[in-house]
């Protein structure tokens, strides 16, 4: 997608198991999302500051097309309705973040270009599956732009985080392979 938060974490939901597929329905199980244990740092330099910027705005670009994922895959709605959360929980995170190191954080856009246009259930998870490799390298970007060892576990989560949410979407999916070995970076698929 074209775009111009407590630290979301994978974990059982309801009794729900961390395991996409561990349980006899065929709906994995939902992202939760717990407060962060690290303060934000009070100062970033220009290069971590912009990296979070473009984090920002793959959260909030993907808070806006999860919607139209749960519209178009209703039987996966509270999946896509669970990350959503998941990732308005760490956008609002790291915009605090950006707030308490005295940066503006920017503003998400009223609305986002599509890479494909959203006709049925293929497509939604095509655009849910895009949508977690865009954050995946908008949170590598954030490890590779510091030194800081607190913003770069911060950063490693919402990397991680984005990797297992991916791996749900193509397990639905039923891709051929579920898993990259570095998530975030260009993929030959």
């Amino acid at each position: 997608m074209t775009a111009p938060s407590p630290t979301p974490a994978v974990g059982p939901s309801a009794g729900g198991s961390t395991d996409p597929g561990a349980s006899g329905s065929s709906a994995p199980s939902a992202v939760s999302t717990v407060a962060p244990t690290t303060a934000p740092p009070t100062s970033l330099d220009k290069t971590a500051a912009a990296a979070i910027q473009v984090a920002l705005a793959s959260e909030n670009s993907a808070v806006w097309a999860y919607s139209l994922v749960a519209a178009f895959d209703p039987d996966n709605a509270d999946t896509a309705s669970a990350m959503r959360d998941a990732h308005m929980v760490r956008r609002d995170d790291a915009a605090e973040r950006l707030t308490v190191a005295k940066v503006k954080p920017n503003p998400a856009a009223p609305a986002y270009k599509l890479p494909k246009p959203v006709t049925d259930v293929k497509s939604a998870r095509a655009l849910a599956m895009t949508i977690e490799s865009d954050n995946a390298a908008a949170w590598l970007g954030v490890v590779g732009s510091t030194d800081d060892s607190t913003l770069r576990s911060y950063a490693l989560a919402g990397l991680t985080d984005a990797a297992v949410r991916l791996t749900t979407w193509k397990k639905l999916a039923k891709a051929s392979t579920l898993t990259v070995p570095f998530p975030g970076q260009q993929s030959s698929d």
